[in-house]
């Protein structure tokens, strides 16, 4: 589904869903088909496809919304082989603030738009629709989705080899590890994020994470970066300040001068690191980012900036079953060579599964912003990072930890869980040194995802992968 109908699919859906069931499927088949879209795929994939099914594989892993993320997916084999993939995907202007995700910005702000306005109005009457309203509007629903069926408009598939996301495909197998009959949703013969399985006796649809049915009546927007931190404030929980950028600019000169600097500024919803400006200290670049990130949202939001690893914390009913440790892309000055020359020895050793080190336009500003130029030669010893985007996708290192993290965080983590009262929920965190105590370090929750990219944490480049997909599955047990 191409993004302009996700988007007329995704206003519809934002009013029908005050009938709860009939938001479980609309907006797990639709909506959050958008989210998928918006997110782009996965980073963390190992290429289980040998190279002679290059155009199969490719076709699978959704070119349209992420073709240099496709070509590294796709060919994780011999360097000829992935060097050839990243020659044959389709390539078409990118934003360089995108990343490696590019969206649509007009999707995006309009999706942002009636997140942030329509939700909280629409969950809060969720619970003023009488019971057999819900039951006639979901079997409605399901009639036209078998109608569907019947006449060809909707497809059932087999095979996890060609689910569009890794999150999707560790879910999958699981289901099948545990004889869950499970199948992907294809709408016209094009294969969505999707699915339909078979729980306890009863179809359940759910886009690429099956969240339980507690899931479904959140009343709160915990995807929403303000939202979030005000509650995590509130409950004591680490945070790094943070205030919703006005639209005078007069305001927000005097907002930039009450932070400590470094500052940054993001999108107040979205995701994957998008459109965020990071280590600001004047109030000239604090303009830049706040032009940048109402680009793809109609609010934006101030934080300050925090120093460390960025880390995913993910919590399945109410336990830390996860966490995942993720460097920047960085080298290390020998006094002698320019910072592009480091760059280049530094992709030359760098180790399988992780890309060269992403470069353009963001990541010329961000050395800017630290002082430096390509041209620059850094004294020995001297630490640079190159970016503020983590992961094997842009030249940094990752380890699932689990077991290594220090206690001390367990407690602060789950509890943070258990004020949004979700069922699944993954934390993004700032943390000098996971492996030390909390309280000898400035750390802070930055960001909540209310639908997890899971199987970073059976991917990591080290550590012990964490079957999160099974303990998620184990929730519709209970």
């Amino acid at each position: 589904m191409i993004l302009e109908e996700v988007f007329l699919f995704t206003f519809f859906c934002h009013f029908i869903a005050v009938f709860p069931q009939v938001g479980y499927f609309c907006r797990n088949m639709l909506y959050n088909n958008s989210k998928v879209a918006l997110e782009g795929l996965n980073p963390q994939m190992p290429c289980p496809w040998e190279a002679t099914k290059f155009k199969e594989a490719a076709k699978a892993v959704s070119l349209r919304f992420a073709p240099r993320r496709a070509a590294a997916e796709i060919c994780m084999l011999k360097k000829e082989t992935k060097n050839e993939a990243q020659n044959k995907v389709k390539k078409r202007d990118k934003c360089p603030y995108c990343g490696d995700a590019p969206i649509s910005h007009v999707f995006s702000y309009a999706n942002s738009f009636v997140s942030m306005f329509l939700d909280p109005i629409l969950s809060g009457t969720s619970g003023l629709i009488p019971n057999f309203a819900v039951r006639g509007a979901e079997g409605i629903l399901k009639a036209v989705f078998s109608l569907s069926r019947l006449l060809g408009a909707i497809q059932l598939k087999d095979d996890p080899e060609k689910a569009i996301t890794l999150r999707s495909k560790v879910i999958w197998e699981e289901a099948r590890r545990r004889g869950i009959e499970m199948r992907q949703v294809a709408v016209f013969g094009k294969r969505t994020d999707n699915f339909r399985a078979k729980v306890n006796g009863r179809h359940i649809y759910f886009s690429s994470i099956p969240l339980p049915p507690v899931s479904f009546y959140a009343k709160e927007n915990w995807d929403d970066k303000f939202f979030l931190n005000k509650q995590l404030f509130l409950s004591g929980i680490p945070a790094p300040r943070c205030a919703a950028v006005p639209s005078s600019r007069a305001k927000r000169e005097k907002l930039f001068q009450e932070f400590q600097k470094p500052v940054m500024i993001k999108p107040r919803m979205g995701s994957r690191g998008r459109h965020t400006t990071t280590f600001i200290r004047s109030f000239s670049d604090f303009e830049k980012g706040y032009e940048l990130a109402r680009k793809i949202c109609p609010q934006t939001v101030a934080e300050e900036h925090l120093e460390g690893y960025v880390c995913r914390a993910t919590c399945v009913g109410g336990k830390l079953v996860g966490f995942y440790r993720a460097e920047t892309a960085k080298v290390i000055g020998d006094g002698k060579s320019t910072i592009a020359e480091l760059i280049l020895k530094k992709d030359a050793e760098r180790p399988e599964r992780v890309e060269k080190i992403f470069q353009g336009k963001e990541s010329e500003e961000y050395l800017s912003r630290l002082g430096w130029k390509k041209e620059d030669i850094p004294p020995a010893g001297e630490k640079i990072e190159l970016s503020h985007r983590t992961g094997r996708l842009f030249g940094g290192i990752t380890k699932e930890m689990l077991p290594e993290l220090h206690p001390s965080f367990v407690p602060i983590l789950e509890k943070a869980a258990k004020i949004t009262n979700l069922a699944i929920i993954g934390f993004d965190c700032i943390i000098p040194d996971p492996e030390k105590n909390q309280r000898s370090q400035r750390w802070g929750i930055i960001e909540g995802n209310t639908l997890p990219f899971i199987d970073l944490h059976y991917y990591a480049l080290s550590g012990k992968p964490q079957n999160i997909a099974g303990l998620i599955w184990d929730l519709w047990q209970k």
